[in-house]
């Protein structure tokens, strides 16, 4: 495995960390994050300790009263893209193009939790398969990795790179009482901010919004399983 190779399964799992820790928590899931901050601390990435410190004390019960309470309801922070757009017509084409992003990849409703497609846990899993997709055309010499590259490139300067830091950072300051979500959202900013400025990309950024009741979900379900079915391009 190539430098290069080995720097692109850290982004990969990270990006799958982060997907999985904002989902609502299920054991299971959990118990994946563990792994994932273990594994990606002994390979030397940045940035776990406070998550992995956070996690390894959290039962999947007391992270869910505190996802509860930080996005669901009278939300505190809102997870949607949706939500940081103040223009309603934007909202709905923005969430309708996330979704024709998944379906171009053949994307299936197979997931841990049914989502709206412009979740911060869809857009950070479709993320994480992008760069894994791109990973496997390197090493078989397939063609598409340039293609998946400039279509990386589009989702994080068009949806993920434009609210997602205004995410993490309304997260950390309104999660003081939830240890794991500060430190989670922490290491969201730095490997957003590291990705972009490696990419040369610098997103119109969306505003915060204020508190506001979490709109119904729909029947769009994300996942690793959706993912990692889809057809090849």
């Amino acid at each position: 495995m190539t430098t290069a190779t080995q720097g692109g399964v850290t982004l990969a799992a990270l990006w799958r960390l982060l997907s999985l820790g904002f989902t609502s928590p299920r054991e299971e899931t959990v118990a994946e994050v563990e792994v994932l901050a273990e594994a990606l601390a002994e390979a030397g990435a940045a940035g776990l300790e406070d998550v992995l410190g956070a996690v390894r004390v959290a039962t999947a019960e007391g992270l869910s009263s505190q996802h509860a309470s930080l996005f669901r309801g009278m939300v505190l922070v809102a997870p949607y893209e949706g939500s940081y757009e103040m223009d309603p017509i934007r909202q709905g084409r923005q969430m309708a193009d996330a979704a024709a992003f998944y379906r171009a990849f053949g994307a299936e409703a197979h997931g841990p939790t049914a989502e709206r497609p412009d979740f911060a846990g869809c857009e950070l899993e479709f993320l994480s398969f992008l760069e894994l997709r791109r990973l496997a055309a390197l090493e078989t010499g397939e063609e598409g990795a340039d293609l998946l590259d400039e279509i990386g490139d589009t989702f994080l300067a068009d949806h993920a790179g434009r609210w997602l830091p205004t995410f993490f950072a309304e997260v950390e300051a309104q999660a003081a009482s939830a240890p794991f979500y500060r430190a989670l959202a922490a290491l969201g900013t730095r490997v957003l901010d590291e990705e972009l400025t490696r990419r040369g990309i610098e997103p119109a950024p969306l505003p915060r919004r204020g508190a506001r009741t979490a709109v119904e979900r729909d029947s769009f379900e994300c996942g690793a399983e959706a993912l990692t079915r889809a057809r090849p391009l």
